[in-house]
């Protein structure tokens, strides 16, 4: 239960700290797939759609905190969707989620107080990255764990 109140804790400040990018600056051209494709199961009790979206965030790092900026953000409107990122030039992604069960979100600014959240982890609970490239990765949450 800590774990996840420093994790939200975490998820809130980093959210707070600046703008985030709403795509990441292309790379080098290669042949090479650098993408991170999420597919995203909202498993609460309310309903994704185009009012009450999915909003999701892309890290370059695990330490999801104050120090540390989103580096892009997508979302989807449709649950069970697959968002896909791409041109991803960082060698390994952490990736977050919220449902905007009140339809005010706009991505761009920390989930409010009470946000269904949840990040893609390992059976552990700990957040896990993903490589660009990799094939897509499923991330599920419902309302057992909300924004302080």
């Amino acid at each position: 239960m800590m774990k996840r109140f420093a994790l939200g804790l975490a998820i809130a400040a980093t959210l707070a700290t600046g703008a985030v990018a709403e795509a990441i600056a292309a790379g080098p051209a290669d042949t090479l797939d650098s993408s991170v494709r999420v597919t995203v199961k909202y498993t609460g009790k309310g309903t994704v759609d185009e009012t009450h979206r999915v909003w999701l965030w892309l890290f370059d790092t695990p330490d999801i905190g104050p120090g540390s900026m989103p580096i892009a953000e997508l979302s989807i409107g449709k649950n069970g969707d697959t968002a896909s990122f791409d041109s991803v030039t960082a060698a390994k992604v952490w990736i977050a989620a919220a449902y905007d069960e009140h339809g005010t979100m706009s991505g761009s600014a920390p989930p409010p107080s009470g946000t269904p959240v949840g990040v893609y982890a390992s059976s552990t609970g700990q957040p896990e990255g993903v490589k660009p490239g990799d094939k897509p990765v499923n991330l599920t949450f419902d309302d057992s764990f909300r924004m302080p």
